[in-house]
């Protein structure tokens, strides 16, 4: 959203070079059970990302609210009903740098290692964390505000960036005037589509993109599952490699319900830093071991025309599968 600053709560916690990230001890991501990144939405008894829809994704156009820019984040609902209430967790291990704003609602931002930031927007004002606090993946930053001034529908505005303030996007000179003040970590969440730069050159990476690639580290741990979301479709189509492969094919359909588990043998996933301009740009892709048949690739973020850019592409995307593993820490 573009950000309306009137440093309602502003705060946040800077040294001379920007914030301080606290000292952690290495974890070795291939190793673990548990991931190192995951969705930063979830309903009670599910995993993080079951149930939810991302109504607009990163680098697309939300053509209803603001035509002519690409977003910097995505978008997170709930499939049906009011998205207010729902619970906000930390995708990562992090610092909390930032805890303040109006956006409207609260924003908070996570410092995590090798100098990312992730950012969630619109929270209610009763906040889980405080400023200054070192969370876990998963932990609770608070819920989801229910919006009441009409211009949107509840939901969180979620990025993932290479940074906390930078002069041309939310420092003290921003490039196109769309600042909420002077040095605002929270930045306007739009980038004009006539920019010179992609959103990804100038440091906002694609969430879902990054999760997925950083969750593991370099392998699955033994044992990996994906269950099937709530919102998933009664057969998901089955594909010899990832579609977006040269010489891609599908090869029938399988029948899925709700809550039933697969075993999640490997994951195919775009760049963190891609540049496409809307949902097909997406590509994210597991392989299953499935029952009484060869293992084969099911696309896991699947574009949606349920929103649309001026252009009529994509905008929107839903998961029928989620890892297991991204349940709450």
């Amino acid at each position: 959203m573009l950000c309306a600053f009137t440093r309602r709560t502003f705060v946040r916690l800077m040294g001379a070079a920007g914030p301080i990230m606290k000292s952690r001890p290495a974890v070795a991501q291939a190793q673990s059970q548990e991931p190192g990144f995951s969705y930063p939405m979830g309903l009670p008894g599910r995993p993080l990302g079951d149930g939810l829809v991302i109504r607009h994704g990163y680098a697309t156009e939300n053509s209803w609210y603001n035509p002519g820019w690409w977003h910097t984040g995505e978008d997170w609902y709930l499939t049906d009903g009011d998205t207010a209430g729902v619970g906000v967790y930390a995708a990562a291990a992090g610092d909390v740098v930032f805890a303040g704003s109006e956006y409207p609602g609260l924003v908070v931002i996570l410092q995590h290692e090798d100098g990312l930031y992730s950012m969630y927007g619109h929270l209610d004002y009763a906040l889980s964390v405080a400023l200054g606090e070192s969370l876990e993946r998963g932990q609770r930053l608070g819920t989801i505000l229910a919006r009441s001034d009409g211009r949107a529908p509840s939901h969180l505005h979620f990025e993932m960036r290479t940074f906390f303030t930078t002069p041309e996007v939310n420092g003290a000179s921003p490039r196109y005037g769309v600042a909420c003040g002077l040095d605002c970590p929270p930045g306007p969440g739009y980038w004009p589509i006539d920019a010179l730069e992609h959103p990804s050159v100038i440091g906002w990476r694609n969430p879902t993109h990054l999760i997925n690639r950083r969750a593991w580290g370099d392998a699955l741990p033994q044992g990996a599952e994906v269950i099937v979301t709530a919102s998933a479709p009664a057969s998901v189509s089955l594909w010899t490699t990832p579609g977006e492969n040269e010489g891609a094919e599908p090869i029938g359909e399988l029948a899925v319900a709700p809550g039933a588990r697969l075993p999640l043998l490997d994951v195919d996933v775009g760049a963190a830093d891609a540049t496409g301009t809307n949902a097909e740009a997406y590509s994210l892709w597991y392989r299953l071991a499935l029952p009484n048949r060869e293992p084969a690739w099911v696309q896991a973020a699947v574009p949606s025309i349920a929103e649309t850019g001026t252009d009529g592409r994509p905008s929107s995307l839903s998961f029928p599968l989620v890892p297991a593993s991204f349940a709450l820490a």
